[in-house]
């Protein structure tokens, strides 16, 4: 699998060598603005976006001024590691990359348009403009990433070019690898919010579709219409989550089969109003 290290649109961005590495702040209840100012003081860091650094010769000082923030740090990797390989640690041999971007003054569509292409996409959200990609070898990557109708879920290049299409100011760096093993949790508990996000906000719309057909006014057709948008929204964010068994070694088939029994539960009563009718 051919990949260079690091693609960016509208400025130039310092190549991840190999004393450099990328720091991502997850965040904490106080906030992250006054260590990233205090972090970005220093000498050899520089600040990609909210949340987001570059750091050449990352030592304890650093770390000294983030430690009371989650945060996961990446260095290059020579190699994409397959992901058939056993490992008690799920994420620390694995190879990612990560796409960051911006859009100034986005409009409510451009960011509606974002966060559907974030739902198809093989990526998890890290922090707001910043998305975690699985990097795989291209015989997986053609092998995992197609969905039952053979539309492939989106991966990191062709995300990043979708967004530039947009005119976001994005950021691409691939092969790399986690400096931490405790990272993977982190991991882990990103792919949860994500899914629990996706999932909670389709739940959130099956419930007014159930009390909208509790009001005679609304007609069959209108419900039926606004089902047809939820069950294909389901279907988009199902084909995620049931690759993410393979991508990111973790099963969301519980939780994609409540939202979808919500789902046709509320189908049912639509079609039991209409018989009555």
């Amino acid at each position: 699998m051919s990949e260079i290290n690091i693609e960016g649109f509208g400025e130039s961005v310092p190549e991840l060598k190999s004393d450099s590495c990328l720091v991502v702040l997850l965040g904490s209840p106080e906030g992250i603005k006054a260590p990233s100012k205090k972090l970005f003081n220093y000498a050899g860091v520089q600040k990609i976006r909210r949340g987001l650094f570059i750091i050449s010769g990352y030592s304890s000082i650093h770390t000294a001024e983030i430690q009371t923030l989650e945060r996961i740090l990446f260095i290059k990797s020579r190699e994409i590691p397959s992901i058939k390989t056993r490992t008690d640690d799920m994420y620390f041999t694995r190879a990612f990359s990560i796409v960051a971007f911006s859009l100034k003054n986005p409009t409510a569509k451009q960011k509606k348009r974002i966060e559907r292409l974030v739902k198809k996409s093989v990526g998890i959200r890290l922090r707001p403009g910043v998305i975690l990609f699985p990097l795989l070898r291209s015989k997986e990557q053609k092998r995992i990433s197609v969905s039952d109708d053979k539309k492939p879920l989106l991966d990191s290049i062709r995300f990043k070019q979708l967004l530039s299409e947009m005119g976001a100011k994005t950021f691409r760096w691939s092969r790399l690898r986690l400096v931490n093993p405790e990272s993977s949790s982190l991991i882990l508990k990103n792919i949860e919010q994500n899914l629990i996000k996706d999932l909670e906000a389709i739940e959130t719309k099956i419930r007014v579709l159930r009390d909208l057909n509790l009001n005679p006014e609304i007609s069959i057709k209108r419900l039926k219409r606004k089902y047809t948008v939820l069950s294909g929204r389901f279907k988009v964010t199902k084909t995620k989550w049931m690759s993410a068994r393979k991508l990111w070694s973790f099963d969301a088939e519980k939780q994609l089969k409540r939202t979808y029994n919500l789902l046709i539960g509320t189908r049912r009563a639509i079609i039991e109003r209409e018989s009555s009718v």
